[in-house]
């Protein structure tokens, strides 16, 4: 049989199974907030999620940690959904928010902890279900993203693949949380990739660990999160493991084979009758992959002003970093007028992609993408021609903090520490792994 390098595919008709105001693509916690914030301002929303569940690497990847919403010094930087959206992971599970944050304050004088969590993965998972359900949201589930349907500079919608073939949903307004900013990579926007290390989270079960959660009455105390492989948070300079971009089937692939590999060879070492690995990840978990090379990057600059400021960012895991003001434009391209990013995808520099990541900041990029696109469909504008003032008015009205408070920026200075970092008391173990052997 001969063999050819490519091949044309016959021209196929696709149909269109729904004109919408507003498509999501991705379900992670960036689509979320994308889609409860544009069906809230009154959009006909579809989310469209690759997997079963929603929620991304918080869910699918073990990452349940809900990162803080303060930073660290008794300021919240992070309102709105953002906020919403801690409390929606811990509605039906277990949680250990401190309970000076429960009040949902601005502002703590003395905070006993982070304004964070861990929360149970199926309890969030059933609480984003109902909430997509509450607000009207469209979920379809198994379904992903083939490709854009492009008109000059306007994306009218894209294609899927699911069960029932090729299909297409039509609409006025695409927002890519995808994560890996797949639909602007398609559409054939610039953008920006980054290697990535090598982990893999999961819950384990050991009888010592279980006996201690028992003694306290607390079952995060019961069950814990091992992290396996290269840790962010640590020197990775000894190890030969490779890094991966996750912009291509090739790397993606060798990065869960190596990962379970890692995973399945702490398992065999640690192998006896009082222990059990509980869970594992069930998505790949990429930290930056790739992002669009935005109309305005966002380039953290500590006390910097930013007068199209959609809300402040900062850093969710030292014990104290400074806090930024994130400026609109930089989620979007200067290529397309009705695609705009969420999440990890929005554009800038490498320390911007860093703080972008975190789950509180992919709800709050989420939300602005979300209101944005609703903003457009209503006043028949594009992204880029939308009034930021109408948007900054819309996103403070919702508990976004535009802007940083006097209390933030003397914080910048002055790098007060008042508690720990954001994992330093989470049941969380590292086991880091340094590889000498071949990785293949």
């Amino acid at each position: 049989m001969e063999l050819h390098d490519e091949f044309v595919i016959a021209k196929q008709t696709v149909p269109v199974v729904k004109n919408c105001d507003v498509v999501v693509v991705g379900g992670g916690i960036a689509g979320i907030s994308a889609a409860v914030s544009a069906a809230r301002n009154g959009m006909h929303v579809v989310l469209i999620e690759k997997s079963i569940v929603l929620g991304g690497l918080a869910t699918l990847g073990n990452v349940c940690i809900y990162l803080a919403l303060c930073d660290g010094c008794g300021n919240k930087v992070y309102g709105g959904l953002a906020e919403e959206l801690l409390h929606e992971t811990i509605r039906y599970g277990y949680d250990n928010l401190p309970d000076c944050w429960r009040g949902r304050p601005s502002r703590l004088e003395a905070p006993a902890g982070r304004y964070r969590t861990q929360f149970n993965v199926p309890a969030a998972i059933f609480a984003f279900d109902e909430m997509m359900e509450r607000e009207g949201v469209e979920v379809v589930f198994d379904t992903v993203f083939s490709e854009p349907i492009l008109e000059g500079r306007e994306c009218k919608g894209v294609i899927v693949e699911n069960k029932s073939g090729r299909t297409a949903y039509m609409a006025k307004m695409v927002v890519d949380a995808s994560g890996d900013c797949d639909v602007f990579a398609r559409a054939g926007a610039d953008c920006v990739t980054a290697e990535n290390l090598v982990s893999f989270w999961c819950h384990e079960l050991n009888f010592d660990v279980m006996r201690k959660g028992i003694s306290r009455g607390s079952m995060i105390d019961a069950v814990r999160i091992r992290w396996i492989g290269q840790n962010a948070c640590s020197d990775n300079s000894g190890t030969e493991l490779p890094t991966f971009t996750g912009c291509d089937s090739e790397s993606r692939n060798e990065y869960i084979k190596l990962s379970r590999r890692l995973a399945r060879e702490y398992l065999k070492a640690h192998k006896r009758a009082d222990y059990a690995m509980l869970t594992m990840p069930f998505t790949p978990q990429f930290r930056t992959t790739r992002s669009i090379r935005s109309k305005v990057p966002f380039v953290p600059v500590p006390e910097k002003y930013e007068p199209n400021s959609v809300g402040c960012v900062v850093d969710s895991i030292k014990p104290h970093a400074p806090v930024y003001e994130l400026p609109y434009e930089a989620l979007l391209s200067g290529q397309f007028d009705n695609m705009i990013a969420a999440g990890r995808t929005v554009g800038g520099s490498k320390e911007a992609w860093e703080l972008t990541r975190f789950i509180p900041a992919c709800a709050f990029t989420g939300q602005v993408a979300g209101l944005a696109a609703a903003l457009a469909v209503k006043r028949g504008k594009t992204l880029h021609d939308l009034e930021v003032g109408t948007l900054q008015d819309m996103l403070a009205n919702s508990g976004i903090i535009l802007h940083l408070t006097e209390a933030m920026r003397l914080e910048n200075k002055t790098k007060r520490q008042y508690v720990n970092d954001a994992l330093g008391d989470q049941n969380i173990v590292s086991e880091s792994v340094i590889l000498r052997e071949s990785h293949h």
